[in-house]
This record gives C-alpha cells, structure tokens and sequence, in this order.
C-alpha cells in the first residue's frame, strides 16, 4: 500500500502515525500531489495532523536522538522519489529497532544519511550565497534556487544575524519561501512568493566595488567555478 499525503514533512509524519495505528502493510509514503499511480498500486490518503505528526517526531528524538530526527527531516527535504521508500523503512526501523538507527552498513540507514548529509550542506553553503537587495518599504529580498527545498533551514540562521531587519528569501524554483518581520519567520508560498520590484541602488556599488576589487592577473575560473558552483550565479548580484 502507498500512503498520500500532503507535501510536508508533518503530512508525511501523520502518514506514518497512521501506518502504525492502523497496522497498515506501507510500501512507501508520497506526497499526493506528485504521486503517479502505478499499476496494481492500492493507495490510502492521509490528511494531516499536526498533533499526531509532533508526536512522531517526539518519539523519534527519544528512540534515537536529535540528530537523527534532524537527519529525517533533511533527507525528506531532498524531494527525491528514491527517498519514498527508504525513508519510511528507516522511520519505521527507528520505532520498531532503535538500536540499528545509525548503523549505515543497512541499506536505507545509509541512503537515508548520504541524502541527509547533501542536502545539509547545501544548506551550509547556501548561507553564503544569499544576496539582499531593497525592495519596497524596506524589505531586503534574497532569491535562491536551491537543487533541494532548504529555505525553512535557512531561517534560525538570518533571524539570528539579521533581528532587526525585516527580509524575505525566496526559493524562485518552488515558488515558496521564508519572511521575517523583525519579530518571527513566516513561511509564504504561492502570490506571496512572488519576487518584489528591486530598486537599490546598492547593488550598482557592490558590481562596482567587485570590478574594482577584482585582479585580473589573479583570475582563476577553474577555482572560482570549484568554491561558488556555477548554478548558485544567476542570483549573485557581483555575476550579473
């Protein structure tokens, strides 16, 4: 049986709650929106839960710790299809076999912390390619498109450097995205991830601060492509 939820981790949290309340024989667990049925496939729809979701998430903290909780978050946020699987084996292992929840020499422990462990990163780097500029009313806007959905990991990271300044981060690829009001973050999605008028004159002095700052003699592309990869230059404003 495949179990549909809604694209979230909290959907995909409540599916599994329900897979063990009702003993349910889960083959994997999709997001219904980007599921295709297969042939033969029995499928079961689970609307989400926010309270039944927290308390899986509670209990995968107890039976295995933070990390590990944190790493079935990262690896949810990889959006990949080869993930479905493997992710509800290794969640499921977490409540039924604690014990075995870091031993990677399993095959969907390993998939699951190999996924986990790219997508972190990119979160770790992405840190610093984000690029503000001045939208209206003071909004600083940075626009991302990520190869994995991290822009709510982002969040504790520019609250903490940015408090007082309201900014928002938008992932162009998904059409989502984070807003911080100088309070708290909000996740936005549809119309209100839409990318504001830019108009800051900012940005000119930062081109030209780069061109100026720049050695042309000390140019190094293959270096520079390794450090800053190349999909991360259509939001840099110094590569534009």
């Amino acid at each position: 049986m495949t179990l549909l939820t809604e694209q979230s981790l909290e959907g995909f949290l409540t599916a599994v709650f329900e897979a063990f309340r009702l003993k349910l024989p889960v083959q994997r667990i999709v997001a219904e929106n980007v599921h295709i049925l297969q042939m033969f496939e029995d499928t079961h729809a689970i609307a989400t839960n926010s309270e039944n979701a927290a308390r899986v998430w509670k209990g995968m903290q107890k039976n295995a710790g933070k990390n590990v909780a944190f790493m079935v978050q990262a690896a949810y946020l990889s959006e990949l299809p080869e993930m479905e699987i493997s992710l509800w084996e290794y969640v499921k292992g977490i409540f039924t076999n604690p014990e075995n929840a870091q031993n990677t020499l399993e095959p969907h422990t390993h998939a699951v912390f190999k996924t986990a462990n790219k997508v972190r990163a990119e979160s770790h780097n992405i840190k610093g390619f984000v690029r503000f500029q001045k939208a209206e009313n003071d909004l600083m806007v940075g626009v991302i498109e990520p190869t994995y959905n991290v822009v709510n990991l982002l969040a504790e990271h520019f609250a903490s450097r940015f408090p007082n300044m309201q900014w928002m981060i938008i992932d162009a690829k998904r059409g989502i995205g984070i807003h911080y009001d100088c309070r708290e973050v909000y996740e936005v999605c549809g119309d209100a991830a839409e990318i504001p008028q830019i108009n800051d004159e900012f940005a000119a002095l930062w081109k030209g601060y780069y061109q100026s700052a720049n050695i042309k003699e000390r140019k190094n592309p293959k270096l520079q492509r390794r450090c800053l990869p190349v999909k991360y230059w259509k939001h840099l404003t110094e590569m534009n």
